[in-house]
């Protein structure tokens, strides 16, 4: 196949994707990390593992207000604490040769090295995935795989349409997992901040200020 070819095809398929309706994931095998880096663009969600493309439709407004909601209530945390940087799904986090993409996630100040040619080379401190119906096997099973393997340190997946949210901490070589209904979860890799699951239950989500006063007052 001919670079010009394979440029065609690439175009070819951003444009199939965009007439395709959400929600979806879609996989192309035996892929290679050349069609990841010519596929990927600011319009199109896209990771790699082990071979193979996974792409991902465009995220509902109740997902997507969820995650702002998750995002803001992150991001002025670390900023009140001065901890690091906080990175949204479009970030591209690099383990080996696989590329995944979080939706969100935070990395340590005394990590900043890592970030080299616009993306994360190793592990973020800690990755947060907010799962959807067409992401939950996926999430849950070789993208939770996958990061363990890679040595996140904490990985968050929630899944408030499900109730069930799950938080995996790494303790030497294994993990440790909590996976509650209700209640809290609290982060090792960032002292002080929890959730309170309940505030992903509500609609529309609470006030970030709000609850992160609540936080902080803990």
């Amino acid at each position: 196949m001919s670079m010009i070819e394979s440029e065609a095809e690439i175009r070819a398929l951003r444009e199939d994707l965009r007439r395709i309706s959400p929600p979806y994931l879609l996989r192309k095998y035996e892929a290679t990390e050349d069609e990841y880096e010519a596929i990927t663009d600011e319009d199109l969600k896209c990771e790699y593992l082990d071979g193979t493309l996974i792409m991902h439709s465009p995220a509902s407004l109740e997902h997507e207000e969820r995650l702002v909601f998750l995002t803001t209530l992150l991001s002025l945390f670390v900023a009140a604490r001065g901890s690091g940087r906080v990175y949204g799904s479009n970030a591209v986090m690099q383990l080996g040769r696989r590329r995944f993409c979080p939706d969100l996630s935070f990395l340590a100040a005394q990590h900043t090295e890592r970030v080299r040619g616009g993306r994360l080379i190793g592990p973020m401190d800690v990755v947060m995935e907010m799962i959807s119906v067409s992401t939950r096997d996926y999430d849950l099973g070789d993208k939770r795989r996958a990061y363990h393997e890679g040595c996140v340190p904490e990985i968050w997946l929630l899944d408030p349409d499900q109730k069930r949210f799950v938080l995996d901490t790494l303790q030497g070589t294994s993990y440790a997992s909590r996976d509650v209904s209700s209640g809290r979860l609290e982060s090792k890799i960032l002292p002080g901040f929890h959730l309170d699951v309940s505030w992903l239950l509500q609609d529309p989500p609470p006030k970030a200020l709000e609850c992160l006063k609540e936080i902080l007052a803990a």
